[in-house]
């Protein structure tokens, strides 16, 4: 093996060419080292970086780490006249230009070379808080002999397997998942969760919980167990929203039927739906049927669609906020709550995904954003026990969603309903998300099911 003790400074060609030579065998070498070799060989400057960002040291790197984090690194040697490589390991390299003017770029951090580093522990603080040794950034005139240690060593390690969202599922399989769907029954498709509302209780000195809106959507384990692709609708937004538009029809149809059977007293509906299917003549009767039911029921659009095409979602914003539907952004992070400014698209709410990583120091970014926004006009979603409604309701937001409200909401019903003796607290659970009749014909009170809770303890739950 040759040392780096043997490298000099100044010699880029030597110190390659021990690895991987011009002409002759690949040593082992894939396409992304041969590239990132001839890229450090041409260099016309010493004045040069190799930024290393070692994916290969997750333990479970996730799809869409790779996808973001190659973005950003394209970004920023697209601004910056560099270079991305990706690696056998499964890391992923840029050769750039060191900056002169670090932080002068639009999206500051973003996209300078230098600075990557704090957009990077953003994006992977949930899986690796600690972001020290998966970040390296290299000169390559005075740091020859770590770049020649770690070419070198990477030549002995086994390719990275590929991700499953780098390999797209042939138009054919999409055809077919298709047709499989569509001959399932809408019900054993889809889930309904009961979003609350905690506000202050007349007496004083306590809090009541009420419910605010049942949303119906599609499951994504539900798809997943039919795709049998454990994970590839949720790691797939785009064949998702493929998927969940091809059967809006079904949908549409499902929910006239639910609201034509709505209980007395059930909260407001919420139902995802795509910004096509808004735009279309069946939204229209949709629309119309649900007026003269007495019912406006909520419409939610995900935050990626209103950015993919904003005159269409301006468009869409006008025929659902025209009808006197409330509209409703979901799928905005924490991240994008920061960098975005939802507040322009003009919707009634939106919800702001918890995650663990946010408790117990928030950045002191999302605390000005949710300021800015109005916590009034937020709904935290994917609440998974206390410290997400302790969190929200320290900065003044009082709408919460989730599976832990799903078992609050289950434990007020069990507490006063008379046929609870014969229900444990997980069926109470699961009969309140099911749609499927099959699921739900066990309960012997689907009147209270439909509220979500008895109505004496939206006013009465006290302390």
């Amino acid at each position: 093996m040759i040392s780096a003790g043997t490298i000099f400074r100044g010699h880029r060609h030597d110190f390659m060419n021990a690895i991987f030579p011009q002409t002759g065998a690949p040593n082992g070498a894939s396409t992304g080292e041969r590239l990132l070799a001839d890229a450090i060989r041409r260099a016309r400057s010493a004045n040069q970086q190799l930024l290393i960002l070692h994916l290969g040291t997750l333990a479970l790197p996730r799809p869409h780490h790779r996808r973001i984090a190659r973005a950003l690194l394209q970004d920023a040697a697209s601004r910056h006249d560099g270079q991305v490589f990706s690696l056998r390991n499964g890391d992923l390299a840029l050769l750039t230009p060191i900056t002169e003017c670090p932080g002068t770029d639009d999206l500051g951090h973003a996209t300078d070379p230098a600075r990557l580093a704090d957009t990077f522990a953003e994006l992977f603080k949930a899986d690796r808080p600690d972001l020290s040794g998966m970040l390296s950034v290299w000169n390559i005139e005075y740091d020859q002999a770590r770049i020649f240690e770690y070419l070198q060593a990477l030549m002995t390690r086994t390719p990275a397997p590929q991700l499953d969202d780098e390999v797209a599922p042939p138009p054919a399989n999409v055809e077919d998942i298709a047709s499989l769907l569509a001959a399932a029954r809408i019900g054993d498709l889809t889930r309904r969760q009961t979003a609350i509302e905690i506000v202050p209780s007349r007496g004083g000195g306590g809090k009541i919980m009420r419910p605010l809106f049942r949303e119906i959507t599609f499951s994504v384990e539900v798809l997943e167990s039919r795709l049998a692709v454990t994970g590839r609708a949720s790691n797939d937004p785009y064949l998702f929203r493929h998927l969940a538009g091809r059967l809006d029809p079904r949908m549409i149809e499902h929910v006239l039927d639910d609201l034509g059977h709505q209980s007395p007293g059930a909260p407001r509906l919420h139902l995802n739906l795509t910004m096509d299917t808004i735009l279309s003549d069946e939204f229209d009767q949709f629309a119309g049927h649900c007026l003269a039911l007495g019912q406006r029921p909520g419409i939610e659009v995900p935050l990626i669609e209103a950015l993919r095409a904003p005159e269409q979602f301006a468009a869409m914003r006008a025929r659902v906020q025209s009808r006197g539907f409330p509209l409703v952004i979901e799928g905005m992070s924490a991240l994008a709550l920061r960098l975005a400014n939802p507040a322009c698209f003009g919707a009634d709410l939106v919800k702001l995904d918890w995650h663990n990583s946010i408790a117990p120091h928030p950045h002191p970014d999302l605390l000005v954003a949710i300021k800015r926004l109005g916590a009034e006009r937020i709904v935290l979603q994917h609440v998974e026990g206390e410290p997400a409604v302790a969190f929200g309701l320290a900065q003044g937001i009082t709408r919460f969603q989730g599976r832990y409200i799903d078992t609050l909401l289950a434990a007020a019903r069990l507490k006063s309903c008379p046929h609870a003796g014969g229900c444990t607290l997980h069926q109470c659970t699961e009969r309140g998300s099911a749609v499927s009749a099959a699921t739900r014909r066990f309960c012997l009170n689907l009147d209270l099911l439909d509220r979500g809770m008895p109505e004496i303890m939206r006013r009465d739950t006290g302390g």
